[in-house]
């Protein structure tokens, strides 16, 4: 996401940009990757500090030929999708565009159409620029929290993207729970009450990668507890609504009281040294320096992949 703020306005409102765009979701389930994506945008933007009640939606919709049952039955799916987010977050439409028939002939000889890709833009508006927050961790001591309905699922992730590429996804698309414009409102208050020192969406990879793009931008180490259930899944899978989120050290009282009601759990803490240390149950599953995180990161650029 994006804070700007024209060079001659007035005062301290500035405006959010942000998207969210997952096309292997939409080769599963074109109905929750249109709600997912949604949610991504809009999620990014509340993650920086845009007041989610002032947050509008452009749609950019990505298909092969609508003529075709299947193409035209994923794109009704999308669009009815956008019509029921919308309203649950309370954010409109404002514009749009489509780009249709995007198909092709491969070396197979036949043709393929793209998979189902819908494109979403959030524009929104934060009421003091000053208080805009990133997503690197910023202070060891502090606390790291967990804030949403937690409920990953390997789906088309990126995990499998990674682990099995070129197959066929299986499992489901993480849903969207009925919480989650609420648990965006609760963020916001803690932003705007200067409780919040970082924040960081979970989106491609889940928990552990959200956790180690938090310790490469601050340089920081991170103890980090990854819950309960399956490994892989619990730190790989994918969920919507969720955030984690660097609270001040002193404020944490006083950020579990606005999230009284809704989903959250102490997930960690920020480190003096560089150690990314992941642990479930009380077992050491992950124990690696930051700077390994960085050069993983900054390999494929330097491979030229």
């Amino acid at each position: 996401a994006a804070v700007l703020r024209p060079a001659e306005s007035v005062g301290e409102v500035a405006i959010v940009l942000a998207s969210g765009i997952n096309p292997e979701y939409g080769k599963v389930d074109a109905y929750r990757m249109a709600a997912s994506v949604i949610d991504e945008a809009i999620r990014n933007a509340v993650a920086v500090g845009a007041n989610p009640a002032r947050i509008a939606l452009l749609d950019n919709f990505c298909w092969g030929d609508p003529k075709r049952p299947d193409t035209l039955g994923s794109l009704l799916e999308a669009a009815r999708a956008c019509y029921d987010t919308a309203l649950r977050f309370g954010a409109p439409f404002v514009s749009g565009k489509d780009s249709l028939n995007n198909e092709y002939v491969g070396m197979d000889g036949m043709r393929h159409a793209i998979p189902p890709t819908l494109l979403i833009s959030a524009l929104g508006l934060m009421e003091d620029f000053r208080l805009a927050t990133t997503s690197d961790l910023k202070q060891a001591g502090d606390l790291l929290y967990l804030i949403g309905a937690f409920d990953p699922r390997l789906g088309a992730s990126h995990y499998r993207l990674v682990e099995q590429p070129g197959e066929v996804f299986d499992g489901e698309v993480p849903p969207l729970a009925e919480e989650t414009p609420r648990v965006y409102h609760a963020l916001h208050r803690a932003i705007t009450e200067g409780l919040v020192r970082a924040c960081h969406d979970l989106s491609e990879g889940g928990l552990a990668v959200a956790a180690a793009e938090m310790c490469i931008g601050g340089r920081l180490g991170l103890d980090l507890d990854g819950g309960m259930g399956e490994p892989v899944c619990a730190l790989f899978g994918e969920s919507n609504g969720c955030l984690l989120v660097e609270v001040k050290s002193g404020e944490e009282k006083r950020f579990e009281q606005i999230f009284h009601g809704l989903p959250f759990r102490r997930a960690g803490r920020v480190r003096a040294d560089d150690w990314f240390n992941v642990r479930m149950e009380g077992r050491m599953l992950i124990e690696l320096p930051v700077v390994s995180l960085v050069q993983a990161w900054q390999r494929p650029i330097q491979e030229g992949r």
